[in-house]
């Protein structure tokens, strides 16, 4: 009799626990929030202003152009904001683009995908001279996209890019 009533506490404790668990997921799912309706008076599908910079990075801009808008005009393709890339490192943008700043001023952007075996490389930081491959440890120049050593075939594509009112733009 003993051992029958060790197996009835735990088949109750494991039931509270569970009916817990479960309840506490109720709550958690009814905490999410709410996106803000479209407004009635816009345009459907157009933009009404231009997509603004990120602030930690990232892809700041989507690729359905840009609005009229309250603000700076975001020139058609803008890759990234000057103040997003910081000096001696840099930024993946719109998924696949690394945008680097080697010097204050200065503005390169390679195709980000490793030829390799086509992982995003990291960019770089703090004036680290060198582009990871964070798959298998391929590298490459910040100052051109060429290999420095890895399984690697060859260097990152260079992609020309330009700034235009303050945006790091395709040229």
């Amino acid at each position: 009799m003993p051992d029958e009533d060790v197996f009835n506490r735990c088949a109750a404790r494991r039931t509270l626990l569970l009916g817990a668990g479960a309840m506490g997921i109720a709550v958690l799912a009814g905490c999410g929030v709410d996106e803000p309706a479209p407004s009635a008076g816009g345009n459907p599908g157009a933009s009404s202003t231009p997509a603004a910079p990120a602030t930690t990075g990232g892809n700041p801009f989507d690729d359905s152009g840009t609005g009229g808008g309250a603000g700076a005009q975001v020139p058609d393709n803008a890759l990234v904001a000057v103040g997003e890339v910081p000096v001696g490192g840099g930024v993946i943008v719109k998924d696949t683009v690394l945008v680097v700043q080697p010097a204050k001023g200065s503005f390169k952007a390679y195709d980000a995908v490793c030829p390799h075996q086509g992982a995003i490389v990291d960019p770089p930081f703090d004036g680290n001279p060198v582009i990871m491959c964070p798959r298998h440890n391929s590298k490459f120049k910040v100052a051109d996209g060429s290999k420095v050593e890895g399984p690697t075939p060859s260097g990152l594509k260079s992609i020309k890019v330009g700034v235009k009112s303050g945006y790091v733009v395709r040229a």
